[in-house]
């Protein structure tokens, strides 16, 4: 299975249509971790499978976290606000643990972040359009990941759908 994970575009619709439209037929899954900033009925934000509740999305009726299986797998979505992920990733690690997930997706930091906890992929795609920390120097960060029996397989891309060679990760489960 592979899935296109996004976050934090805030408003940028036309982020969304460029990223979705390259990938729609690459990828199995689509997820959207929140403060898209636009209404769920819009074409762009149906292409998503799912697309969870951000802290800038008031008013807008998304879910706040979703629990789905795809191709035998628990994906876990949310934008992690409730989960205080600017400081510690423990609160949604045992979410994650208790939904028994085999990926935890979230935003919320617009900072990329990736790594595996138990065999549970946790994973931030950072902000495509807003982007923080290290890495903001791309201009803004989606993630696309493969999931087998085996292994995860990450690899982080920049705006203009570009792989960073810096940002391939590939971890046992």
């Amino acid at each position: 299975m592979k899935a296109l994970i996004i976050s934090d575009n805030h408003g940028d619709q036309q982020i969304l249509e460029q990223v979705t439209q390259s990938w729609q037929d690459r990828v199995d899954f689509m997820i959207h971790c929140g403060d898209s900033e636009m209404v769920p009925t819009l074409p762009v934000m149906q292409r998503f499978d799912v697309a969870a509740q951000g802290n800038n999305d008031w008013g807008l009726e998304y879910s706040l976290e979703q629990t789905v299986v795809k191709d035998k797998r628990r994906i876990y979505a949310t934008h992690g606000h409730r989960y205080q992920v600017n400081s510690t990733l423990t609160p949604l690690m045992l979410k994650g643990q208790e939904q028994r997930a085999d990926m935890v997706c979230y935003g919320h930091t617009h900072q990329l972040a990736v790594t595996v906890e138990d065999g549970m992929l946790m994973i931030n795609p950072g902000s495509i359009s807003l982007p923080r920390g290290q890495y903001a120097g791309l201009g803004g960060t989606y993630a696309v990941v493969g999931i087998d029996d085996e292994r995860f397989s990450v690899d982080y891309y920049t705006r203009d759908n570009q792989p960073v060679a810096d940002l391939h990760f590939v971890f046992n489960r």
